[in-house]
């Protein structure tokens, strides 16, 4: 009788069929379906997390677009390096002030002293000593270090503000740069839109045998080359923001045209009254070295207990000691050129500021003008190259010219389109420059 063969158990390979339950593949366990559906959703839960946590990061790295000019001008202010220095140097001054407010010009000195016989004749002779020194202020000396520190601290002020409108230039220049790259290549995508219009209809034609191949070529070409002018600007657009990002750490605003404000006083221009703050503050300087033509005095109060042998009785002794320095001219001449020297110098800064500011004005102004007068043309010339431009276009269809003097017609045409836009982003900016070197602020 023919042995059976037990047929192979497979049930730890072979999925189970119970309803509700599902093996895993490799391990042959089961699971509930419940259990499965509680991973998947899990799984999801933490894909949906993680995408929202990437999105969030992606835009936190964006940089925050300004919302004005100046908000683009103070994000730029806070970039700049040397707000920290200006800031201490008017820490500098706030404490010089402090300084000179204060009862005493230095701190006082304690002096302790000690005297023995120990070493020679030994007879038990004692001394203990000890002085408190007080220094004074020269004569005038407090009131003028105070002066010094108040107009080193206005000069200070000043100065900042003057860094500031250079700033403002600065931002100023880089917005309107940004704004003439975007009129580029807004007209250098308006051109390639009709550049590929015109080749496919030549290329329509030219299938038609209503035009020569050689028209599709020439419109096919043209195209091309106006797609790669675009590539140009649409790089120089994208430097263009890139630098004003890196000015301000902001993208920049919408460019729009600033308000004529006349004409200032010349006075309140920051960089002209730095200068004059400069020579204030040289001249108060120069009044504190004039006083301080030596150290200071010191009042010191002394205490003294002794004895001249062993046995006897220690003696007290009070006393007042006063230090009175000398002057030398030979220390003090030195001072007294350096502080003049300085004088000398803002003199000739503020001379020469103010020679700047006038000219930066009158360029400005003469700036402005040609701009203004070259706006007027290019529109013109821009109007009547449109109009040049849809006769042209009306005899071509009429089949009265050729398609090259048509290309031509409309080259003109975009070119004195972008004279045009390019002279309207130039008197913006000639109206910037003007404000800018009138010494206002956006």
């Amino acid at each position: 009788m023919p042995s059976r063969r037990s047929a192979p158990n497979t049930s730890a390979t072979r999925p189970s069929r119970r309803a509700g339950f599902r093996a895993f593949p490799l391990t042959g366990r089961t699971t509930p379906e419940w259990e499965g559906r509680s991973v998947r959703d899990f799984g999801l839960k933490l894909m949906k997390q993680a995408a929202a946590t990437t999105v969030a990061v992606c835009l936190l790295a964006l940089p925050a677009g300004a919302q004005t000019l100046r908000d683009a001008v103070e994000g730029a202010w806070r970039l700049n390096p040397e707000v920290r220095s200006l800031e201490a140097r008017r820490a500098v001054a706030t404490a010089q002030r402090g300084a000179g407010e204060s009862l005493v010009p230095a701190a006082p000195a304690v002096t302790l002293r000690h005297t023995t016989d120990y070493l020679n004749r030994n007879v038990g002779r004692r001394e203990y000593e000890a002085e408190l020194g007080v220094p004074l202020w020269l004569p005038g000396q407090g009131t003028a270090t105070v002066r010094a520190a108040d107009a080193l601290l206005a000069r200070t002020d000043a100065e900042i503000a003057a860094r500031q409108l250079t700033i403002a230039g600065e931002v100023r220049t880089a917005l309107w740069q940004v704004a003439l790259a975007e009129r580029r290549a807004e007209l250098a995508r308006q051109r390639l839109k009709v550049a590929r219009q015109l080749e496919a209809d030549t290329q329509r034609t030219a299938r038609a045998g209503e035009t020569s191949e050689a028209d599709y070529q020439l419109a096919r070409a043209e195209a091309l080359s106006v797609a790669t002018d675009l590539r140009d600007e649409e790089l120089a657009l994208n430097e263009a923001r890139q630098a004003f990002r890196t000015l301000t750490g902001m993208a920049p605003p919408k460019a729009a045209p600033e308000p004529d404000i006349g004409q200032p006083p010349l006075e309140q221009h920051p960089s002209l009254l730095a200068a004059q703050l400069g020579i204030r503050s040289a001249q108060a300087q120069r009044q504190l070295v004039d006083l301080t033509t030596r150290d200071n005095p010191e009042v010191g109060l002394m205490a003294r207990r002794e004895r001249d042998a062993r046995g006897e009785r220690y003696d007290t002794i009070m006393g007042v000691s006063v230090r009175i320095p000398f002057s030398v001219d030979a220390v003090n001449a030195p001072k007294r050129a350096e502080a003049m020297s300085e004088v000398v110098r803002a003199e000739a800064e503020q001379a020469n500021v103010a020679r700047t500011v006038e000219s930066d004005i009158q360029q400005a102004r003469l700036a402005h003008q040609a701009a203004t007068e070259r706006l007027a043309i290019a529109r013109d010339r821009a109007a009547a190259l449109k109009a040049r431009l849809s006769n042209v276009e009306r005899a071509r269809r009429a089949g009265e010219i050729s398609l090259v003097e048509y290309v031509r017609a409309q080259e003109a045409a975009f070119e004195a389109d972008l004279a045009r836009a390019t002279a309207e982003v130039q008197v913006g900016a000639a109206r910037a420059r003007l404000n800018q070197s009138l010494g206002v602020l956006p």
